[in-house]
């Protein structure tokens, strides 16, 4: 009798085992629901452009929501039932450790909004009350019941950003199609949209397009109507760049997805033209006219994508204040994931890296690439072609030079925080501003690349080309998010470049018409000739609404409340931003070296480190970042190291200094050490010229100045390599 019952013994056993486990797995489900899927859903409700951007189709969009709810507790549960079986002991210690880091991290994003704790502070917090909330649930049957009651939460969590939010659209889409409009356009059509670009970056001291630095801008307006009081609607691309392709004011519930947006440049054209579009944060034309390359990766890849971005975002979330500054930025990147400015990555993406789908890994890899790949998709044929790029140019992060090189191999900034936490330092806005200007050299390069394929392929005389930009960017003193719309800086962030070439066009002309970014596409049906048979709230420019237009109306973020100027203080506005600018980085009839000569001591720039008295600094030292880039340059390559960053140390704390940077025996150019607003020691950063490297090893210095006119010393701090 005691043979035969041992069977039901251990199966009885073995029941209870997988009861026990089951309930573990309800209650670690609930826990980490609250701890991943519950703060990361309420962002994305809030952000459904994320997926929007990256045309994420809905199967990735489910079995990513549900991967995050289920994964975690399914691998901590599977970590317990391992542990069990060699000891129940040690298996409760593991599913009580697994309470208390995943209490911690339900309470660490709390801890961050009650007060500012030193990282470590508040790690002992959260892990403390982790411990707490264990001894409750060792101690107490009710609180156990408690928790395995929550298991509901991660139903309600998925309903929520599936069902309940914007997301839902997404999930359960609608398809746009190609319309019928009046009229047979007959010319090719290009439209190259750049991203955050005033259009004072293109501005000479005469108010012209400054034809010795942008040549190729410079160029088509020669052949173009330049409309140079264009201006954006919005300030955000996901919005901003669907309000040019569809002709309307943005509104607050719409994704810059096709079936939020219609009646499209791509619907209306759809039927007459072949499409050749790139779009880098939206989804406006639909799978039924334009190949996403986007959805033809591989599953697994698109699911990889998603989980690095939304892990990295819910790490921001969680992270303590500190260690969150150490984490490659996400905000303004796919949307508004917090407050930050930047857009800078941790990621590796050398140029020939293979494209990730996705907007941050645009941002940070491969711009160049794939806006020539696009050109290179510019062919004649039979029939009209529309060729349409967006692309993130000269949009942060800043890495390119105006010869078509690149002076990082990595996206990401050299000094952590350094695009968002130098906007105290007036010499490194100034420095992030001549990046920014340097980028547009890059993108007037690209437009060089456009104009000479187009002619070698004879579409250039015949073609529609219009150029033109979502929005631009502001760099003001004090101004932590350089590219929210206010008064204070209007004129940076909402006046933008609008080119428009018609076809056949041989002679340029200036229109001073007031036309917002909605009227771009009216203008260029207008052009065509079509008649769209669709309401659109733009009109064509040269229509008697916009003739009459004395105003500047921009929607404020978030509220869409108008931002109102008169069209005197606007242009009073866009002069006073010109007049810094050159005051800062003069224009292109200055030469080559006026962008460089900012900072502190520019009379030093040119000259021979022999011809002054040096010394050596005592108790302080250069750390150069990436030194050994100098040990053997290629100027022909794709990448010349002009930025030069790095850290002093050993100073006094809040020392700075004005410095100057010496590439072989040459001072080339000069600056003043600062402190980020989140101090991390003594940094300097300073960019230099591509042609003062020679090809091989090159000395690079950095030197501390002393003194004023005969009585100038270079005090050395440092050389790399």
């Amino acid at each position: 009798m005691e043979r035969a019952a041992a069977p039901n013994t251990n199966e009885e056993g073995g029941r209870a085992r997988a009861r026990a486990l089951f309930a573990s797995f309800l209650r670690l489900l609930a826990l980490s629901s609250l701890a991943f899927a519950g703060p990361l859903f309420d962002l994305l409700r809030e952000n459904p452009e994320f997926f929007a951007a990256r045309g994420s189709p809905p199967l990735d969009i489910v079995t990513f929501a549900l991967g995050w709810v289920l994964v975690p507790p399914l691998l901590l549960v599977a970590l317990e039932a391992i542990v069990t079986v060699a000891s129940r002991r040690a298996g409760r210690a593991v599913h009580l450790a697994s309470v208390v880091v995943l209490v911690a991290l339900i309470a660490s994003p709390t801890l961050k909004r009650v007060g500012t704790l030193s990282d470590g502070v508040h790690v002992a917090v959260a892990l403390a009350l982790g411990v707490a909330a264990a001894a409750l649930y060792v101690r107490a049957r009710a609180v156990r019941s408690f928790v395995s009651a929550l298991a509901f939460a991660p139903a309600l969590f998925l309903a929520l950003l599936l069902v309940f939010s914007p997301v839902s659209k997404l999930v359960f889409p609608s398809e746009a199609s190609a319309r019928a409009v009046g009229g047979v356009p007959r010319a090719p059509v290009v439209v190259v949209l750049f991203d955050e670009f005033p259009v004072a970056s293109l501005l000479d001291r005469n108010g012209r397009i400054d034809a010795r630095r942008y040549p190729n801008f410079a160029a088509l307006a020669r052949d173009a109507t330049w409309y140079r009081n264009t201006y954006t609607v919005y300030d955000s691309t996901e919005r901003a760049q669907p309000a040019i392709m569809d002709g309307n004011y943005p509104r607050k519930d719409t994704l810059p997805t096709a079936s939020d947006h219609p009646n499209s440049i791509f619907t209306l054209l759809g039927r007459t033209y072949t499409m050749n579009v790139s779009e880098e944060a939206t989804s406006v034309c639909p799978t039924s006219l334009c190949r996403d390359e986007r959805t033809e990766e591989p599953f697994a890849e698109r699911m990889r994508s998603i989980v690095d971005d939304l892990a990295l975002v819910w790490a921001h979330v969680v992270a303590p204040a500190h260690a969150e500054d150490r984490l490659p930025s996400v905000s303004q990147t796919w949307g508004n994931f917090g407050a930050g400015e930047g857009a800078e990555s941790s990621r590796r993406a050398t140029v020939g890296a293979g494209e990730r789908p996705n907007t941050r890994a645009n941002l940070n890899a491969n711009r160049n690439h794939r806006f020539l790949e696009w050109v290179a998709r510019i062919r004649p044929g039979s029939r009209r072609s529309l060729n349409f790029k967006h692309t993130l140019l000269p949009h942060i992060p800043w890495q390119y030079l105006p010869t078509g090189q690149q002076y990082r191999r990595v996206a990401s900034d050299t000094i952590p925080g350094i695009n968002r936490y130098a906007y105290r330092d007036p010499g490194q806005v100034a420095v992030l501003w001549q990046r920014h200007l340097l980028q547009v050299g890059f993108a007037d390069y690209l437009i060089g690349r456009l104009i000479r394929h187009l002619k070698r392929e004879g579409l250039y005389d015949r073609a529609l080309i219009a150029i033109a930009a979502d929005h631009g960017v502001a760099f003001d003193v004090g101004a932590y998010d350089r590219r929210r719309l206010t008064r204070r800086n209007a004129a940076a962030v909402g006046a933008v470049p609008f080119l428009l070439k018609a076809p056949f066009q041989r002679r340029g002309r200036i229109d001073d018409a007031y036309v917002e970014t909605v009227d771009i596409l009216p203008t260029i049906l207008h052009v065509l000739g079509v008649d769209p048979r669709v309401r659109m709230d733009g009109k064509p420019a040269s229509s008697p609404a916009v003739r009459a237009r004395r105003r500047v109306r921009i929607f404020e973020r978030g509220s869409f409340r108008p931002i109102v100027f008169s069209a005197a203080d606007w242009q009073s506005r866009k002069r006073a931003l010109l007049a810094r600018q050159l005051a800062l980085f003069g224009d292109g009839a200055d030469g080559p070296w006026r962008i460089f000569e900012i900072g502190p001591r520019t009379d030093l720039l040119r000259r021979s480190v022999a011809t002054l008295h040096t010394t050596v600094a005592h108790g302080v030292r250069a750390r150069f970042v990436e030194a050994g880039e100098y040990r053997n340059v290629d100027p022909r390559s794709t990448t010349v190291p002009v930025w030069v960053t790095g850290w002093v140390e050993g100073s006094p704390r809040g020392a700075t200094r004005d410095v100057a940077v010496a590439v072989n025996g040459t001072i080339v150019g000069v600056g003043r050490t600062f402190h980020l607003v989140r101090d991390q020691g003594e940094n300097f950063s300073i960019v230099v010229p591509w042609w003062v490297f020679r090809r091989g090893r090159n000395d690079v210095a950095l030197y501390e100045v002393r003194g004023n006119g005969a009585g100038t010393e270079l005090a050395l701090i440092g050389r790399a390599p």
